[in-house]
């Protein structure tokens, strides 16, 4: 008897409800890299997307999706068409202070770069590129929620991006190949 009763009650307090578990949250996205790069000054085109995840009472998780439709600036040079998916799974650690949330952020993730020359749409042409990089990020935000589940969401996150490029077709050498930008944005946050 005594086993039920215990079972009973772990299972009460399993259940029962918690002001401090994690609160899952969805947050669509628009933004823009303040830093190409290429190092040239300038913004790129506005970007989209989508991070879901948990709050969390400190510690919460998220897993991000992204496009961007031109992370290289080419307002000097227009020949070049570009874009940019990003995947990241990122920890956000921070208090709720009532109905905000600030936090740290820091993940890893890849993001998938395709660059094609004017000359590559008519003729193929090894100025092309299109591959993965492994990427981290580290950065913060703000959530602030004006209701129970509705809310707005800002963020700055600093990428650096690293992988492999081939430096010659003929020998199919490869060199590391790195690059790094800060992404800005903001959007609805609703939690459930």
């Amino acid at each position: 008897m005594k086993r039920y009763a215990l079972l009973v009650i772990l299972v009460a307090l399993f259940l029962a409800p918690n002001k401090a578990a994690a609160q899952a949250f969805i947050n669509p996205f628009v933004g823009t890299t303040l830093a190409t790069p290429t190092g040239t000054s300038g913004n790129s085109k506005p970007g989209f997307g989508v991070a879901i995840g948990s709050l969390g009472g400190i510690v919460g998780a998220e897993t991000e999706f992204a496009y961007y439709p031109e992370l290289f600036d080419n307002s000097a040079n227009r020949l070049a068409k570009n874009k940019v998916l990003t995947f990241s799974g990122n920890t956000l650690i921070g208090p709720m202070i009532g109905p905000v949330k600030v936090y740290g952020a820091v993940g890893v993730g890849d993001l998938y770069l395709n660059v094609q020359s004017l000359s590559t749409i008519v003729v193929p042409n090894p100025t092309s590129i299109s591959t993965n990089y492994f990427t981290f990020n580290v950065g913060g935000g703000a959530a602030g929620f004006f209701s129970q589940h509705f809310g707005v969401r800002g963020d700055l996150r600093y990428y650096r991006a690293f992988g492999f490029k081939v430096t010659d077709l003929q020998s199919t050498s490869l060199q590391l190949d790195r690059f790094d930008f800060w992404r800005a944005d903001v959007g609805l946050a609703i939690k459930f």
